[in-house]
């Protein structure tokens, strides 16, 4: 799991800028520097993956994100990735209060979750990510933004493709 957190790294110091900007049409604009922040503290520690990554990034984000990577790390051990990612969307659910087509991270993670490989999860995940474009938030900062932020796909959608994509890169076919 530790190799799969330092690709994380590397690939989200490359996309902080670009997930700032997401967020910044419909939020506050952080959401890449947050989703570094609580990556590098994972990819630091030898167990407590999703713990160090909830206490680093913080905020509503660090405790929904960590849901995912603890999702992550159970299939790494040998878990079931559909029913991990099933088990880390309903505790999103809950958390966050969202449901599918309220243009959040669960857009992007509830089609991956009926997914029977890693590698159909990040395609489904894409494919949800890009329908948030679409989409009139209905929950978080997005939702006061003109036309509730149609038009602008969401970073944290955008997130959970770019895990997900990376976890079929990390555990191959």
């Amino acid at each position: 799991m530790k190799d799969f957190l330092a690709l994380c790294v590397t690939r989200f110091e490359a996309l902080e800028q670009e997930l700032d900007q997401l967020d910044g049409a419909t939020g506050d604009g952080d959401h890449g520097a947050t989703m570094l922040k609580g990556l590098r503290a994972a990819a630091g520690v030898e167990t407590g993956f999703d713990k160090a990554f909830r206490k680093a990034a913080g905020g509503a984000s660090g405790s929904l994100f960590a849901q995912i990577i603890a999702a992550l790390g159970k299939t790494a051990e040998g878990g079931d990735l559909a029913a991990n990612l099933t088990e880390a969307a309903a505790r999103i659910t809950m958390l966050g209060q969202a449901q599918a087509g309220d243009k959040t991270m669960l857009d992007a993670l509830l089609p991956a979750a009926s997914a029977a490989t890693a590698r159909q999860a990040a395609q489904a995940a894409q494919q949800g990510r890009d329908a948030t474009r679409d989409m009139a938030a209905k929950r978080g900062r997005a939702k006061h933004v003109e036309g509730a932020g149609r038009g602008h796909i969401d970073a944290g959608a955008t997130s959970v493709a770019e895990l997900l994509t990376l976890f079929a890169d990390w555990t191959g076919p």
